[in-house]
């Protein structure tokens, strides 16, 4: 199965479409971060890279839920691989996003023993208050949005997140890697944007219901000075001139109802 998604790059960089090959499962996700672990612990660089860049390929082809866990396993590897770039701030960035969904988890001494760089830096991270603000990533219209497995939608700014998008009906239609950096995305009318357009129905609802009852108005009174030119038994002193108001009427009603037609169709087509 191919297919397209739209994610971000790995290196904060616009957003671009990438195919995927095949649908990735979350076994496939959880062995590249646990391997990336691994190779920290075996000092081994380019195997940590290697898992790092199959982790972050493998994101955007999810094709089922990350749970916590599984998101704390990719933060802290991808902590570990900033690490050994000397990218301190990522590395507090990703233990501490790590820290917030499993706050149990200790480094083992086989990975990095007490006193190293490493265990430092996971300890400092519970310090970090990045998440004292967090952000709405807005969700499609009926869909919902889960960050790192957590289905409140919310994101802590100035840390990195998995975001995974669902549909109306609950089908995962797109999962993305966000960079502390980077902005929170929006896959629908923010709500605020939903009720002004909510009002502005309203609003045009009304005025098309309005201007419609100024037609029905003019043409009733159209009517009511046509049967009363038409009655015999009630001659006119100025038939000329009643003639001339009453097509003024029926006319006025002509245009003033085209326009309510028109306001009614655009207020459909833009709902």
């Amino acid at each position: 199965m191919l297919l397209s998604l739209v994610v971000a790059s790995a290196l904060g960089g616009p957003s671009e479409t990438r195919v995927c090959p095949e649908v990735a499962t979350l076994s496939d996700f959880e062995a590249a971060a646990r391997a990336g672990e691994q190779a920290f612990a075996n000092i081994d660089l380019p195997a940590l890279t290697r898992a790092r860049e199959i982790a972050l390929a493998t994101v955007p082809c999810l094709g089922d839920p990350v749970t916590p866990s599984i998101a704390a396993d990719f933060h802290r590897m991808m902590a570990m691989a900033a690490f050994t770039a000397g990218d301190e701030q990522l590395v507090l960035a990703e233990f501490h996003a790590a820290r917030r969904l499993d706050p149990g988890y200790r480094v083992p001494p086989e990975v990095a023993p007490n006193g190293h760089p490493l265990v430092v830096l996971y300890e400092a991270a519970a310090l970090h208050d990045a998440d004292s603000e967090l952000e709405s990533v807005i969700p499609p219209l009926g869909g919902t949005v889960v960050i790192d497995g957590t289905v409140d939608g919310l994101r802590p700014r100035g840390l990195s997140a998995i975001v995974q998008v669902y549909a109306q009906d609950g089908l995962l239609t797109h999962t993305q890697y966000l960079l502390p950096g980077d902005p929170s995305p929006r896959f629908g009318p923010v709500p605020v944007d939903r009720e002004r357009n909510r009002k502005r129905h309203r609003d045009m609802l009304i005025s098309t219901g309005g201007v419609a009852l100024v037609a029905g108005g003019l043409l009733t009174r159209a009517r009511i000075g046509e049967n009363r030119i038409l009655d015999d038994s009630r001659p006119l002193t100025q038939p000329r001139q009643a003639q001339a108001a009453n097509n003024a009427y029926y006319w006025g009603a002509v245009g003033v109802g085209t326009f309510a037609a028109g306001l009614g169709v655009y207020t459909v087509v833009t709902w």
